[in-house]
């Protein structure tokens, strides 16, 4: 019997690569928490912070000499780790970056020359935003509420 005649065993499916295996494995990750959030929260904060090492005589230190500026963009940069890796609270933790990044206004170079400010104010928004719901499923409750002017018949 030939593999092209009727009856004959399927032949066995290729097995995706190791990097598309990858490349799924972290769509997946990514798209069960709020990732552009929590990295627009990094990426702010790691821009206040690479502020501080540049030698340049525009450079600002307001505050406690200096100690809260590299205080404010440490902690955005761990809140930004923290939305990345623990989801379920990421609410306080986006409600405390956007906080710390007006607070970076006043201590960390006018929030990294404001760069570095509306860029964590950004993901902070984008973070409290998430939602792990799929969009498929909220618009299908919208359209069966009440609200659609169908009328839902209870069944008993």
């Amino acid at each position: 019997m030939t593999e092209h005649e009727e009856g004959a065993p399927a032949a066995t499916e290729a097995r995706p690569s190791a990097a598309r295996r990858a490349r799924l494995a972290f769509r997946h990750w990514r798209r069960t928490r709020p990732f552009w959030g929590g990295f627009l929260v990094l990426a702010g904060g790691a821009e206040m912070l690479s502020l501080f090492y540049v030698p340049w005589k525009v450079i600002l230190h307001m505050g406690l000499y200096g100690v809260s500026g590299y205080v404010v963009p440490i902690v955005l940069c761990v809140l930004g780790l923290s939305l990345l890796f623990d989801p379920q609270h990421r609410t306080f933790y986006s409600i405390l970056a956007l906080l710390f990044s007006i607070a970076s206004w006043m201590t960390s170079n006018l929030g990294g020359f404001m760069v570095g400010m509306l860029v964590a104010m950004t993901g902070a928004s984008l973070a409290y935003g998430w939602s792990d719901a799929p969009a498929g499923a909220k618009e299908e409750d919208e359209e069966t509420g009440p609200e659609s002017g169908t009328e839902q018949v209870p069944t008993s």
